[in-house]
């Protein structure tokens, strides 16, 4: 038997944010294909399977449609349960071991600051796109982790943006960001993410896309601080700042249940 915690993540309120399950392992990983049933039972976007390795964490993360290399709101929520529950002391920071990268997280007065990879963004033609979705496009980018990004003409053009999963996916965009300017003084940039390729059709909240959006916006804005807002349906807010090659990631939580799991 194992506690799993469900947590809405980046969000100080319940039911916003991007909700996420969290299951803290005492011995082994369970197998992929448990992992990767509960995730669909829970019907969530990610879980993360956490467990103590010395004096740091091994974190695997699963989504509907398969195992991830990195997930922020799953690594968020996973590092707010530790924090939460005393299991790590609040000035203390987290170490995980992700499949491909190391993360930091630390506990702050304001929230968790996640330490993240930079994403590098390879410049692609935005003609097919602009076409395939009858929008404006300014420029797209291959993008770390088998993302495409593409920066849209107006915030206006991506709120009013109807996915349809068979088209982003005929499309190349099975995994991808979608982002534009903010118009809003109270934040730098909007976004939104769609990952109909593992099952989800538009992500609420993607820490791990602002590895990228963070990369393109401080050049483009000439700002290494800033302030971001996924405009999906539940909303979630971000503040973001690129130093010593890295992206750190602020954002907050709020653990909504936790339930025992009968492995």
């Amino acid at each position: 038997m194992a506690t799993i915690y469900q947590v809405d993540a980046f969000t100080d309120q319940l039911f916003k944010g991007n909700p996420a399950g969290v299951m803290l392992l005492e011995k082994q990983f369970p197998s992929e294909s448990l992992m990767l049933n509960l995730v669909r039972e829970m019907n969530v976007s990610e879980v993360a399977f956490v467990l103590k390795d010395a004096n740091q964490y091994k974190i695997r993360y699963f989504t509907p449609g398969g195992e991830v290399p990195l997930c922020g709101h799953a690594t968020l929520s996973a590092a707010h349960i530790l924090y939460e529950l005393g299991i790590v002391a609040e000035d203390v920071p987290i170490v995980f071991q992700a499949p491909k990268d190391r993360l930091e997280i630390r506990y702050t007065s304001v929230g968790y600051q996640m330490k993240f990879p930079q994403y590098q963004l390879d410049p692609i033609s935005t003609a097919e796109f602009s076409k395939a979705l009858n929008i404006g496009v300014k420029a797209a980018f291959e993008v770390t982790n088998d993302w495409t990004m593409l920066v849209l003409e107006s915030e206006d053009d991506l709120a009013h943006f109807q996915p349809d999963a068979m088209t982003l996916k005929a499309s190349g965009l099975g995994q991808s960001i979608f982002t534009a300017v903010s118009k809003s003084d109270k934040r730098d940039i909007v976004c939104r993410c769609f990952v109909p390729n593992l099952g989800i059709l538009e992500d609420p909240v993607t820490g791990s896309a602002h590895c990228a959006l963070g990369v393109y916006w401080s050049k483009e804005l000439n700002k290494s601080v800033l302030s971001s807002e996924q405009i999906s349906e539940r909303k979630g807010q971000l503040k973001l700042e690129l130093k010593n090659e890295s992206v750190n990631i602020l954002g907050k939580a709020k653990t909504v249940f936790k339930a025992e799991f009968y492995l």
